[in-house]
This record gives C-alpha cells, sequence and structure tokens, in this order.
C-alpha cells in the first residue's frame, strides 16, 4: 500500500494557495469549482489538496532534498514549532504551521 493523497480544509483558499504555492515552491495540479478545493501533485501518484473549511491540526510530513534552503525560505514567514534540527535518529527536520494551524513536518536524510 502506497500513500495516494492527503488532503486538509482550510478556512481561506486564497491565503492557503499563496502559503504554497509561494513560500513552499508547490506547483498546482487543479483547482476544483465550486467546492473551492485546490491540488497539488507531490510527486507521481501522490497528491496534496488543501480545500476551504476550517480544519485540525494533523501532522503532514513531506522528505525535501535541501532542507537548508527551505528552512532560510520559511523560517521568518511561518509559525515555527520546531527549528530546523538533527534528529535522534540522524535526519533533519523542522516543523511549521501553515495559515490554518495544520501542522507541516519537513525533513531530509542526512549524508
Amino acid at each position: 500500500m502506497k500513500l495516494a493523497g492527503i488532503t486538509r480544509t482550510v478556512a481561506d483558499i486564497e491565503k492557503s494557495k499563496r502559503f504554497y504555492e509561494d513560500l513552499l515552491g508547490f506547483e498546482a495540479d487543479a483547482y476544483f469549482t465550486p467546492t473551492h478545493w485546490q491540488s497539488y501533485k507531490v510527486q507521481e501518484g501522490v497528491f496534496f489538496a488543501v480545500g476551504e473549511e476550517p480544519g485540525s491540526t494533523n501532522e503532514v510530513a513531506f522528505a525535501v532534498d535541501d532542507i537548508e534552503a527551505l528552512w532560510l525560505r520559511v523560517r521568518d514567514q511561518a509559525e515555527v514549532v520546531s527549528p530546523l534540527e538533527k534528529t535522534p535518529w540522524g535526519t533533519y527536520r523542522f516543523v511549521i504551521r501553515d495559515p490554518d494551524g495544520h501542522l507541516l513536518s519537513f525533513g531530509q536524510e542526512s549524508s
């Protein structure tokens, strides 16, 4: 079994689109109206989508290739929950909140 996708409900779809597209660099895949859902292709066969309803705070984890560059881009523009650090299991990781309070974890294997 493989992960097929993750959806999140949001309070303001336009604010969330700016956050995910402009700040995090996600590439928009499809926009669905009138339900106001924005879908992003994360990798082949895996999607991430946000839709306009108040959400809860569950963590979604993303693996990235250049965690330092992403950290430098987002650290002053997002609510930081855990700063960039090396974990006890050897990866580098940080956690932020999106505009609706959802936890987003970004990690990279150490080399």
